[in-house]
């Protein structure tokens, strides 16, 4: 009995350096990399002002019926080729990104380090808000396209109106993954 008491207690020694030697450190390095480049906030208050005063001028004067269809087309597609990202871009695999964190998680509750867990836990949460916002500004920016080319003035305010949503949301989500990131770089030093 005391000879299994001695291994359980071996290995949980074992397993606790292990964390604090090679993963602590190491996902410091990896956090401090990323909160580095986390800028704040991403999208200026003044460009969105100035999306929402469009869409406020185009829905009011529907401004979009003035112009030609086929100038429209050509500045619909103008737009698509100048705003749309390659498809990888947002398809990222999100399963390796959770993978990354459930296992990090488990390590730092298994040594007793619920803290640490709680903020990959919420890092990990505000990575899956940040993705949903870009999934949904692409799709919203292709309809944007299309109501462009139909004329549609109201649809296309409206969309300009989401976007500029989408945008600030963008924007707190950053915010609070910089507090996050910055939280955990705190408990990791």
């Amino acid at each position: 009995m005391l000879i299994i008491l001695v291994a359980i207690i071996g290995t949980y020694g074992v397993i606790y350096v292990a964390i604090t030697n090679v993963l602590m450190p190491s996902d410091l390095d990896t956090f401090k990399s990323e909160l580095s480049t986390v800028q704040v906030p991403v999208n200026n208050d003044s460009s969105i002002k100035e999306m929402e005063n469009a869409a406020a001028y185009t829905e009011s004067a529907s401004s979009l019926e003035y112009v030609s269809p086929s100038e429209r087309s050509a500045v619909a597609s103008s737009m698509r080729i100048s705003n749309t990202p390659p498809p990888e871009f947002f398809n990222q695999n999100l399963e390796v990104s959770d993978q990354f964190f459930s296992y990090r998680m488990w390590a730092y509750t298994m040594i007793f380090r619920g803290d640490i867990s709680n903020e990959l836990k919420n890092i990990s949460s505000t990575h899956e808000e940040i993705s949903r916002l870009n999934n949904e500004t692409e799709s919203l920016n292709q309809k944007l396209y299309t109501d462009m080319e139909k004329g549609d003035s109201k649809a296309y305010a409206e969309d300009l109106k989401l976007i500029a949503d989408n945008l600030k949301q963008y924007n707190t989500a950053m915010a609070e993954l910089k507090n996050h990131l910055e939280t955990l770089v705190n408990l990791l030093e």
